[in-house]
């Protein structure tokens, strides 16, 4: 399913939208696969560096730790409509 698909699918605080170097968006996708099923992670617009991490509402917080603490710069986004 492609990232619109799972949107639609998806409320609020399912999907953190992250922007970071494109370079990095590998490596970050390895870490959630790392965490088996954490969070999934969709490339937006690979040039820009803009990601979805897609993930449940009980594992937010904790994806939202696991992103603030990457050993690389990743910029949390505002929701859309904020």
């Amino acid at each position: 399913m492609n990232h619109e698909g799972m949107m639609n699918l998806m409320g609020p605080k399912e999907g953190i939208r992250c922007r970071l170097k494109p370079a990095d968006i590998n490596k970050l996708n390895r870490i959630f696969e790392g965490y088996d099923g954490l969070g999934i992670v969709s490339t937006l617009d690979p040039k820009e560096g803009l990601i979805m991490v897609y993930v449940t509402p009980s594992i937010y917080p904790e994806a939202i730790t696991i992103i603030r603490n990457a050993p690389f710069p990743v910029e949390i986004l505002p929701e859309s409509g904020e």
